[in-house]
């Protein structure tokens, strides 16, 4: 099924680790921003396949007005034709905006699971992170959204702050799962260029956990979540039976996706498209009725294959060599040789007759592995 994802790139306080397409919220901003998605929706194709997920990220979606967020919800299962409730509907929200009046209209307006920026429940790490919100906020917000009625919440931790010890990070595992919640996101923190954390570390590296250490606290997580009987079905994801993301599945399996809004990316039959990044850009583009798309690349046979295996070795299941020979009529286990031989003997991989498969050391050096097999030995895949 296809994938819907709306970007609101509007921040009441932009984080300092944070290199995502977000803007100061301003009112000002908001109305001529949610005119120009609208303009784009309106506009968009109606995809080949059914609309199986709506993720509304960010930013902070949850900034907007709640009648804000239905409309522009309502505008998208008007143009896709789907009920809401039908389908998995994501909104990413900051605890810091959680009165219940609010929360009730995101569940009436059609959001069926919502994604918690938590990231610490230790007051100081949050204080470093730079967030809004303290640990208690987080728990009332996660206790006020259960009474509103929502029944699929996730949490994000960031493995990797500023400060943060095995001891406070586990502290914050254990403060997660007492919040009961059906998923659980956990990231390893990235110093990205240009932001005040790179300038930080710049000057004062000690500040943060190393490389090494980060492993240790995402070893950490796994333990401890898989414990609790979440299971580890994607590098950052954690989840209850059934509560798997619908759309992130989507990504991994590199379904196709529609993208709306600044910097939002989409994939479509081969084809992967970006928005401009710029508020101005963007906006600008709508309203000239010209398109808001920045850039535009059609794979070809091996760029495919390649992304197919890295995107499934970010999953539990890994490349599945039967999977691979329907979408691609190649047998996996010789286009993808040089790179299973390169970390044989090594504990990072498990090979069997089904497929192969990232172990859980293999998880924390992803990055590396799963760059092996984005080229594949194309002399050795036949044609489709």
């Amino acid at each position: 099924m296809t994938g819907v994802y709306v970007h609101l790139p509007f921040c009441d306080r932009i984080c300092p680790y944070c290199d995502f397409a977000v803007v100061e919220f301003k009112q000002r901003r908001v109305r001529r921003y949610l005119a120009a998605l609208r303009a784009e929706i309106d506009r968009a194709e109606p995809p080949a396949s059914l609309v199986g997920s709506i993720f509304v990220g960010g930013g902070t979606p949850s900034a907007l007005a709640a009648d804000e967020v239905a409309e522009l919800l309502a505008a998208i299962f008007e143009k896709f034709d789907i009920a809401p409730g039908s389908v998995e509907c994501t909104l990413e929200a900051n605890p810091s905006r959680g009165d219940s009046g609010r929360l009730r209209a995101y569940r009436e307006a059609g959001v069926n699971r919502l994604s918690v920026g938590v990231q610490s429940f230790e007051d100081a790490e949050l204080h470093r992170l730079g967030r809004d919100h303290d640990a208690r906020a987080a728990k009332d917000y996660i206790a006020t959204a259960r009474s509103a009625g929502h029944e699929n919440l996730s949490l994000d931790l960031i493995a990797g702050a500023p400060g943060q010890s095995l001891e406070s990070f586990d502290r914050s595992l254990r403060a997660a799962l007492g919040c009961a919640p059906d998923h659980v996101s956990v990231y390893g923190l990235t110093i990205e260029p240009g932001t005040p954390y790179a300038a930080w570390h710049a000057r004062d590296s000690a500040a943060f956990p190393d490389d090494d250490a980060v492993a240790e606290l995402l070893d950490r997580a796994r333990a401890v979540l898989s414990q609790a009987r979440y299971r580890h079905y994607e590098i950052s994801n954690f989840a209850r039976s059934g509560r798997e993301c619908v759309h992130n599945l989507g990504y991994w399996r590199q379904g196709d996706c529609i993208a709306f809004g600044m910097s939002a990316a989409g994939y479509s039959d081969g084809t992967r498209y970006r928005n401009h990044r710029d508020f101005e850009r963007y906006c600008a583009a709508i309203e000239s009725e010209v398109s808001p798309r920045s850039e535009s690349e059609r794979l070809d046979r091996g760029a495919r294959i390649g992304e197919a295996a890295m995107l499934a070795l970010r999953t539990c299941e890994g490349i599945d060599d039967g999977d691979f020979r329907r979408r691609f009529g190649i047998d996996a286990a010789a286009a993808f040789r040089a790179a299973r031989q390169k970390f044989a003997g090594t504990g990072l991989l498990e090979v069997d007759k089904i497929g192969v498969r990232l172990t859980d050391r293999g998880r924390l050096v992803a990055n590396t592995i799963c760059a092996e097999f984005l080229t594949p030995e194309m002399e050795t895949v036949s044609s489709p």
